[in-house]
């Protein structure tokens, strides 16, 4: 029980702000996704498996992994990135220490997938700097 005239402890942060705050001023490298063009290949390594995109024109991308009929592969969107075990997404970017998610079978089946240790983009032709 309360004393009278003792404020109500605060509610520890939600655990997106946490992940955040860890996040900021780390220099963790980001793909934006909108950047990525036709036949470019986006390597993602989480904790637990490997990834390969294949970008297509369109923005989905052709999907592959090192856990074979563990994963889905075939057409995909990757939607962007979630923080730590939220739901909340920083949606069309990918970054080191986030959660990829991606969507399979038409945008039916939703995936997010471990901690993202690195990532490698592999460009099919050279894009000049804005």
């Amino acid at each position: 029980m309360m004393e009278e005239g003792t404020p109500p402890a605060e509610p520890s942060p939600p655990d997106w702000l946490q992940f955040l705050a860890g996040q900021t001023g780390k220099g963790m490298p980001e793909i934006d996704l909108h950047r990525l063009a036709e036949g470019d290949v986006l390597m993602v390594q989480t904790i637990n498996s490997r990834y390969a995109f294949l970008w297509h024109a369109d923005g989905t991308a052709e999907l592959a992994s090192n856990r074979g009929k563990k994963r889905p592969s075939g057409r995909v969107r990757v939607n962007g990135c979630t923080f730590g075990k939220s739901s909340s997404i920083k949606p069309g970017v990918l970054f080191c220490g986030g959660n990829l998610e991606y969507v399979s079978q038409d945008g039916i089946m939703i995936h997010r997938t471990t901690t993202i240790r690195s990532m490698e983009l592999l460009r099919r032709t050279a894009v000049s700097a804005q």
